[in-house]
């Protein structure tokens, strides 16, 4: 993907708001390789951006970290992405707006778990413990890249809706 073509894609990104920032890193990403591109904004801590390519498209959606809020320290959270199970403070809290020209929508968002270094990958290939009646250690990486890339195509696409139902106010 061109730079061009991943600061297009993202869905829910406001015009008011400043250009996407790109990461210093981005003209070597290994496209083949990966099943999204996760990075945060270097000007704005709790500001990330996660793209993916779908039919041939570039698809992507502007991110903001919310606080965490940790009641136990020993609590374990799953990322919704990857379905890692990590430590309370390498889950956070995502929110992505809805994009509207209604004023009244525009606080319309939609959360999920991500690993707080937008790096799911690592976890994703990382070797299974297998048992006996288990399938071969690739097969399960297979598996788990595909959940994980139809898991994050699925959620981008419902922020993209517009076909979505709203509810009527009475």
């Amino acid at each position: 993907m061109t730079r061009e073509e991943v600061r297009g894609a993202i869905v829910n990104l406001d015009p008011t708001e400043s250009k996407v920032r790109l990461p210093a890193w981005f003209d070597d990403t290994p496209w083949h390789r990966i099943d999204y591109l996760g990075w945060r904004d270097l000007r704005a801590a709790k500001r990330a951006y996660l793209v993916t390519e779908a039919d041939d498209q570039a698809l992507g959606v502007l991110l903001q970290q919310a606080p965490n809020h940790a009641v136990h320290g020993s609590r374990a959270m799953m990322c919704d992405l990857c379905r890692s199970t990590r430590r309370f403070n390498e889950v956070s809290l995502f929110t992505a707006r809805r994009p509207s020209r209604d004023k009244r929508e525009r606080l319309n968002t939609v959360g999920l778990l991500l690993c707080t270094d937008l790096d799911c990958a690592v976890k994703i290939h990382t070797k299974p413990i297998r048992h006996a009646f288990d399938p071969p250690g690739d097969e399960i990486i297979a598996a788990r890249r595909e959940g994980m890339r139809s898991r994050t195509i699925a959620f981008i696409r419902s922020l993209s809706d517009t076909e979505r139902t709203t509810r009527h106010r009475t």
